[in-house]
C-alpha cells in the first residue's frame, strides 16, 4: 500500500491507479468499475460536505449489500466524518439506541430501510439528514472538495455490538487499526486483482466489512452481491467466485443440501460416495476430481479459498468440506480487534485450529492452567481506541495495552491458536475442576441428528447441586427423511432415544466430572444473532429451565 494511503477512504486508491477499468462492485444490473467507484464516493463525500458536516461528526450508513453501502461508507469517512454501521434487521427502539447514542447527523440508507428512520427521527435531535442510496447516482459531479489532513489514529468507524452478550457497547475503530489489520492478513492470505468474492455476511459486520470489502477493494479484486440468498448459487457461478467467506452456517446447509443429493441418488452413487468417504489422506489428491461437479452445481468451481468467521466452525464441518476437496480455512477475532487476530494459512491447516496469530499482533495465555488453556490476551495496532463513553467497559477489557478477550484458548508448539470457549460460559464443579462446554458441544456435534446444540450448568433446586445439561435441537429433516426411507413412525419417545444412546457414547469417552447428567430436546432453534451465533446468555440463568 502506498504510505499515503492511511485512511479508510483511500485504501482503493493504488487499485484505482492501477486496474480503473476493471470491475469492482456488482450487483445484477448496477456495477461500477474502480475508476466509477471513485467517481461515486467523491460525489457523495462533496455532497456531504456541503451540508455544513464537520471533521468527526458521525453519519450512519443503514441498508442491505450493495455498492452504494459500500460507496456510503467510503464516501462517510474520506469526508474526514465517522462511519456508524447499523444492522437493518434491528428493531426500532435499538435502531434509535444507535442512532442516539452515537449522536449521528445523518443517515445513507437503502429505501427499504427508510421508513424505520422516519419512524425514530422525531425522537432524536441532531439528525438532520437521510440520504436514499438511490439518490447517489444522480449527485452533481465535479472536482473533490478538499479537507484538512486526517489523523490515521482518529476515530473512523463506530460500531455497535451486543455480540451473545445481550449487552450493547459501541466499539472505536480508528483508520490504523483496521489498515494495520489488513497488511496483517495480507501477509498470510493473498487476495489479488484476479479474485472474485460474493458478498453474503451483512456488511455492518467488522468481519465482513475489513475482510469481505475493504480488503478485495485494497487488492483490485471484484465483489458480487447476491439480490438475496434464493441468488446466492447463481450469482456465485456469474461471478466465477474464486474466494467466499461465510458464517459457518452457510458451510453446514451447503454440505446438507449435498447429503440430501446423496440420500436420493441410486444405490450404486450411494455406495460410491459412501466408499469415497472413506478414503485416506493417501488419495486425497483424488479427491478434487471426483467431486468437481457437485462444486460448479454449487457455483464454486473455481474456488481457491474458502474463509469460515463470525463463528466456530465445527470439525464435522471442516472435515465435510475437505471431503469435496473445498480449501476452508478459518479465521478468529473479534470487533474491538478490527477484527482479525489468526488466521489459518491456506498450505498448511489444521482443523481444530482457528490458525496463527497475524504478523504485528501479540498474543499471550493468561494464567493458564495445567492444561495450557487460559484467557487469550493480544495487544498490537489493531486494538481498538475503547468503547465510546464507557471509560468502566474500556477498562474492564484493556489493561496495560493488553485487550482481554474474554476468550479461552491454548497455542500448539508450531504456534497455531485453539479455542476452548467463552470464559463467561466456564463451568466450574464442586471441586474445582473446569469444564468447557464448547468441547462437549463439539463432541455431541459429531452426531448427524444433531443440528445445534448447547451445554450448560443447571442447578438442582432442591439439593443446590450442579449439574451439566445438554440442550439439543435435532436435525428434524433428516429424521423425516430417516422415517420415511424406513417406513417407520418415530415417535416422541423413539427421539429421545436416539439422544440418550449419543450422551452415553459420548459420556464413555469422558472423565466422570465431565460427564453430562441431563439433555433436553428442543421443538425450536436457539435464538441466534445476525451472525448465527446461539445467544447463549439467555440460558445461563441458574435453575431456570429453557
Amino acid at each position: 500500500m502506498n504510505n499515503k494511503n492511511r485512511t479508510l477512504g483511500e485504501v482503493f486508491e493504488a487499485a484505482v491507479d492501477d486496474f480503473p477499468d476493471r470491475l469492482a462492485l456488482k450487483k445484477g444490473d448496477v456495477k461500477y468499475t474502480y475508476a466509477q467507484l471513485k467517481k461515486e464516493v467523491i460525489k457523495l463525500k462533496n455532497y456531504l460536505l456541503k451540508l455544513g458536516l464537520e471533521k468527526g461528526d458521525k453519519f450512519a450508513v443503514f441498508g442491505e449489500n450493495r455498492p452504494e453501502w459500500a460507496i456510503g461508507y467510503l464516501a462517510i469517512v474520506r469526508a474526514g466524518l465517522v462511519v456508524v454501521p447499523v444492522d437493518r434487521m434491528l428493531s426500532e427502539a435499538e435502531i434509535l439506541h444507535i442512532l442516539r447514542n452515537s449522536e449521528a447527523k445523518g443517515v445513507v440508507a437503502s429505501e427499504n430501510c427508510i421508513d424505520k428512520i422516519e419512524d425514530v427521527k422525531q425522537e432524536l435531535r441532531d439528525f438532520k439528514h437521510i440520504i436514499p442510496m438511490d439518490t447517489i447516482k444522480d449527485m452533481e459531479a465535479g472536482k473533490e472538495v478538499p479537507i484538512k489532513d486526517i489523523n490515521p489514529d482518529s476515530l473512523a468507524v463506530l460500531i455497535f455490538t451486543s455480540g451473545t452478550t445481550g449487552t450493547s457497547k459501541a466499539v472505536m475503530l480508528s483508520h490504523n487499526n483496521i489498515i494495520c489489520n489488513l497488511e496483517g492478513v495480507d501477509k498470510i492470505i493473498e487476495v489479488t486483482e484476479k479474485d472474485t468474492l460474493v458478498s453474503i455476511i451483512p456488511m455492518h459486520h467488522t468481519f465482513e466489512c475489513t475482510a469481505g470489502f475493504i480488503l478485495p477493494l485494497r487488492k483490485g479484486a471484484a465483489i458480487y452481491y447476491p439480490a438475496s440468498l434464493k441468488d446466492l448459487v447463481a450469482t456465485m457461478k456469474e461471478a466465477n467466485v474464486s474466494c467466499l467467506i461465510a458464517v459457518p452456517l452457510l458451510f453446514e446447509k451447503f454440505l446438507a443440501a449435498v447429503y440430501r443429493k446423496v440420500a436420493a441418488a441410486s444405490i450404486p452413487k450411494r455406495m460410491m460416495f459412501n466408499a469415497i468417504s472413506g478414503i485416506g489422506s493417501v488419495f486425497k489428491f483424488l479427491r478434487k476430481p471426483l467431486f468437481s461437479k457437485v462444486r460448479h452445481e454449487m457455483g464454486l468451481g473455481n474456488l481457491r479459498l474458502a474463509c469460515a468467521g463470525g463463528a466456530a466452525l465445527t470439525e464435522k464441518v471442516a472435515r465435510g468440506l475437505k471431503l469435496f476437496a473445498i480449501p476452508i480455512i478459518q479465521g478468529y477475532g473479534l470487533t474491538e480487534t478490527a477484527p482479525v487476530i489468526a488466521v489459518s494459512p491456506l498450505e498448511k491447516t489444521k482443523i481444530a485450529s482457528v490458525g496463527i496469530v497475524l504478523p504485528g499482533i501479540e498474543l499471550k495465555i493468561h494464567e493458564p492452567e495445567e492444561d495450557g488453556i487460559g484467557e487469550i490476551i493480544v495487544r498490537g495496532p489493531n486494538i481498538m481506541l475503547g468503547y465510546y463513553k464507557n471509560q468502566a467497559a474500556t477498562a474492564e477489557v484493556i489493561k496495560d495495552g493488553w485487550l482481554y478477550t474474554g476468550d479461552l484458548g491454548y497455542l500448539d508448539d508450531d504456534g497455531y491458536l485453539y479455542i476452548s470457549g467463552r470464559k463467561k460460559s466456564l463451568i466450574v464443579t464442586q471441586s474445582g475442576k473446569n469444564i468447557y462446554p464448547e468441547e462437549l458441544e463439539e463432541k455431541l456435534m459429531k452426531s448427524q441428528w444433531v443440528k445445534e446444540v448447547l451445554v450448560v450448568p443447571r442447578i438442582d433446586a432442591k439439593t443446590k447441586k450442579e449439574s451439566v445439561c445438554a440442550l439439543i435441537f435435532p436435525d428434524y429433516e433428516l429424521l423425516e427423511e430417516y422415517s420415511i426411507s424406513s417406513e417407520t413412525t418415530l415417535k416422541k419417545e423413539d427421539v429421545e432415544a436416539i439422544f440418550k444412546d449419543l450422551v452415553r457414547e459420548v459420556n464413555a469417552e469422558l472423565p466422570a466430572y465431565k460427564k453430562i447428567t441431563q439433555f433436553e430436546v428442543r421443538e425450536e432453534e436457539f435464538p441466534k444473532t445476525t451472525l448465527h451465533k446461539i445467544k447463549r446468555h439467555m440460558f445461563l440463568e441458574r435453575g431456570i429451565k429453557v
